[in-house]
Formats: structure tokens, C-alpha cells, sequence
């Protein structure tokens, strides 16, 4: 079961993602995809095989040849949130450790979709898929699938996408945007994984990146820092000189630009969520409006940017 103080916090998230999402309700989950719809894409000339009724007759008298209207995908679209159980996500060193801010995430989708009378679709994994919920379009299901998940042991493995692309290629029937929540710690190649190539050519697959401060910059404390990787037991340590900060600051540039560029290549939509909050002794409202901020700020730059490029 949810521990109390998170059940509380997620309550106040319902309210505020409600509230923060109800001027995008007409382009959240905007499809990238072309087909039958309401919501004009661009006019083409019409080519033999076109259905005659999408011809806009009027841009084909001004132009003395037939242009046909192309329109999105309906909007009401499944949504599916596929969430990272791997051991890197248990990790932590500000308010929420990665697999509480994963939580939220999960929660901001959940509620926002069901304010949209979407259906909504949870998948868990790891190092394969392990737990499916179908999308459903109920407020009741997303807590419950929200109480499953903090429920789910984590797997001890390294992270791999493949599996859900894979998975989820075989299983969606209808257009579907697909929000992969990860730290994307993973060894694999985005663009080379044939499963992903295959559901970002029929789906819209955005990437949600979870970061903790710390990966971000090392401490401005001196000392000694020893460190284990939580998936394959590494461990090191480390000196926190003015040099190792720099070095450590460039190479987490150096992932974020090639983890950017790999979501380009891959055809993906991507965000990065980081909770800087340090609320320590805030009561309920001021930590979940410090948390809900933090989250949904990156979000609403991505949803913007996708209704503007829409």
C-alpha cells in the first residue's frame, strides 16, 4: 500500500495537474500521427488513390488542381506509461529518491489523462516487462495501478527498452502515445533497437528522463565519496577535488547530449524531470506544491511544444 504522506502528496498533485493542464486540454496528447480527424495538418496535392471526399475544393480552385486536407489522428488516443523498475531508479540523495519522482510522473499522467476521458495504460519494467495494465479510461484504476506499482519489487538488472518497445509493438492495435519513464541507464543503442524502430514508425513514443541532483554535479562538500552501482555491485571511490567536479560535470553533459541526439535519431519526443526540492519538515501542501512544480514544469514545456509543432 502507498505510505500515507505519498498518498497525500498525490491527492495534491490530482488537484494541481488538473488545474495546470486544463489550458493544454485541447493539445495534450496531440498524435503525430496523420489519419482520420478533425484537427487540419496541411493541404498535398491530391495523388491517385486519395479518398475524393478529403479534397479541399476550395485551395483547388485557386490553385486549378486538386489539393486534398490532411488532418491529425483523433485525439482521444491510448495512452501507455512504461516505468523503469530497475535498481538505478531506487536511488536518491534529494527529497524523492528516482522511483518516488517516477511515481509522480506516473500519477501527472494518470490524472491528466483521466481528466481527459483518456484511457490510460501502465507497463513496468526492467530488464524484460514485468507487469502489463491495458488501457482503461478510469480514475479508480489509476490509483490502484499507482498502489501496484510502489508494490512491484525492483529488478535487480540493468535497464532495457527493447523489451518494451518489442512488447508493446505486438500489443497496441490503435495509434497510442507511449511515455517511456526511465534514467535511461542503459547499454543499448535507441536508434539501432529494431523493436523501437518499429513502435515509433505506428506510435508516438516519447522519452521522460528521471535525474537525480547528483547526477547532475558532485557535492561542493570535500572528502572522500565511495559509491556502488546498484546493478552490478561496483563499487569506488572517490576523491571530491575541484577536478574531479569538472570532470564528472562534463562527462554527464557529454550523456545528456548524446542521450538527446539518440532520441532524435530514435524519432522521440523527450523531457528531463529533476527534483531539487529539499523540503525536509514542509507539511503536505508545501512539499507536494514544491514536488508538483518540479515535475510538471518540464512537462508543460514539452506538451507546449508539441501543440505549437502540431
Amino acid at each position: 500500500m502507498l505510505p500515507e504522506q505519498i498518498t497525500r502528496e498525490l491527492r495534491y498533485l490530482e488537484i494541481y495537474t488538473a488545474r495546470k493542464m486544463r489550458n493544454l486540454r485541447a493539445g495534450t496528447y496531440t498524435s503525430r500521427l496523420r489519419g482520420p480527424g478533425f484537427d487540419f495538418d496541411e493541404h498535398r496535392p491530391y495523388r491517385p488513390g486519395d479518398d475524393v471526399r478529403r479534397i479541399d475544393w476550395n485551395v483547388t480552385a485557386r490553385f486549378q488542381k486538386p489539393f486534398v486536407r490532411e488532418t491529425h489522428a483523433e485525439r482521444e488516443l491510448n495512452v501507455i506509461v512504461a516505468l523503469d523498475l530497475s535498481a538505478s531508479m531506487g536511488f536518491g540523495t534529494a527529497r524523492l529518491d528516482k522511483k518516488e519522482l517516477m511515481l509522480y510522473l506516473a500519477a501527472c499522467f494518470a490524472f491528466s489523462a483521466a481528466a481527459d476521458q483518456i484511457n490510460l495504460g501502465m507497463l513496468a519494467f526492467g530488464r524484460q516487462v514485468l507487469h502489463y495494465w491495458p488501457p482503461r479510461r478510469s480514475r479508480g484504476r489509476a490509483w490502484r495501478a499507482l498502489d501496484e506499482l510502489w508494490r512491484l519489487p525492483p529488478d535487480p538488472g540493468p535497464t532495457s527498452i527493447e523489451p518494451v518497445a518489442t512488447f508493446l509493438q505486438k500489443r497496441l492495435r490503435q495509434a497510442t502515445v507511449v511515455f517511456i519513464v526511465s534514467d535511461f541507464l542503459t547499454s543499448e543503442s535507441l536508434p539501432d533497437l529494431p523493436g523501437l524502430r518499429l513502435l515509433t514508425a505506428a506510435h508516438d513514443v516519447v522519452g521522460i528522463v528521471v535525474q537525480d541532483p547528483s547526477e547532475t554535479g558532485l557535492f561542493t562538500a570535500g572528502g572522500e565519496l565511495r559509491v556502488r552501482d546498484p546493478e552490478s555491485g561496483l563499487r569506488r571511490r572517490l576523491a571530491l577535488t575541484g577536478r574531479t567536479r569538472r570532470r564528472y560535470a562534463a562527462l554527464m553533459q557529454d550523456r545528456r547530449k548524446r542521450l538527446v541526439d539518440a532520441f532524435y535519431e530514435a524519432g522521440m519526443d523527450h523531457a528531463f524531470v529533476i527534483d531539487r526540492a529539499v523540503a525536509a519538515g514542509a507539511d503536505a501542501g508545501e512539499a507536494g506544491g514544491a514536488t508538483a512544480a518540479a515535475i510538471l514544469e518540464p512537462l508543460m514545456e514539452l506538451f507546449s511544444a508539441r501543440r505549437r509543432a502540431s
